[in-house]
């Protein structure tokens, strides 16, 4: 009896060792098994403290083009070949004397024509709208059209008076002697791209034109600017 009872409890023992085991084994599956469903999912990134935001996408025109500053561009197109006649005036200037006295308006006018005449022969081939860049045209159209709209009709006659009448010019000759040079309007200057010392706009008829300082050439001309007054 002694021994049977022994047996019976060796057996219960045996049976409860095994139900612990089963319990360890299943503890530890069912947690690499969380753990694993955790490691399939996408941890959002988290920038440090202190760092500067992601930079905004990029914007696009309507027709799914990358935005440009067409007006912009084209300023740049002017300055541009604003440069490239600077280098021809400078080119110029090499191959005339220097003024001796700046106060005899013979020697000035004699130098001049020398300029002129360098300047021509640097750029026999010069056409309209040369330095007028094509792209900023309907910008420098636009600027004084826009600056006579806004006057006044008195203000707007006095302008138109003050040009000169029946006068021809063109790119690459001597702005006339005989003539005197319109004043230019100071409002309408200051809403137009700047110029280097050398060039200065200047309005005949109902062109614009850039007239060398020095060399007195109309390097470039900019027709049917200016718009008609009614008589």
């Amino acid at each position: 009896m002694t021994n049977s009872k022994y047996a019976a409890a060796a057996v219960v023992l045996a049976i409860l060792v095994a139900g612990c085991a089963r319990e360890d084994n299943t503890a530890p599956s069912a947690m690499a098994g969380g753990t694993a469903e955790a490691d399939q999912k996408p941890v959002p990134s988290v920038p440090p403290v202190g760092s500067p935001p992601p930079p905004p996408a990029a914007s696009a025109a309507p027709d799914g083009q990358p935005g440009t500053n067409a007006q912009g561009a084209a300023t740049l197109e002017f300055h541009n070949r604003i440069k490239a006649y600077l280098k021809i005036h400078n080119e110029a200037e090499t191959k005339v004397p220097n003024l001796k006295r700046t106060d005899d308006p013979k020697q000035i006018s004699d130098r001049e024509a020398l300029l002129a005449q360098a300047i021509q022969t640097l750029r026999p081939q010069a056409k309209i709208g040369e330095i007028f860049a094509p792209e900023y045209q309907p910008y420098f159209i636009k600027i004084v059209q826009d600056d006579f709209a806004g006057r006044a009709a008195v203000d707007r006659r006095a302008i138109i008076d003050e040009l000169p009448k029946n006068m021809t010019v063109d790119v690459n000759t001597v702005y006339p002697t005989s003539l005197a040079l319109a004043t230019f309007p100071a409002g309408l200057l200051r809403k137009l791209p700047d110029l280097p010392p050398e060039l200065e706009y200047r309005l005949v008829g109902r062109s614009l034109i850039l007239r060398d300082v020095k060399a007195n050439l109309i390097v470039d001309i900019l027709r049917d600017v200016v718009p008609t007054i009614p008589s």
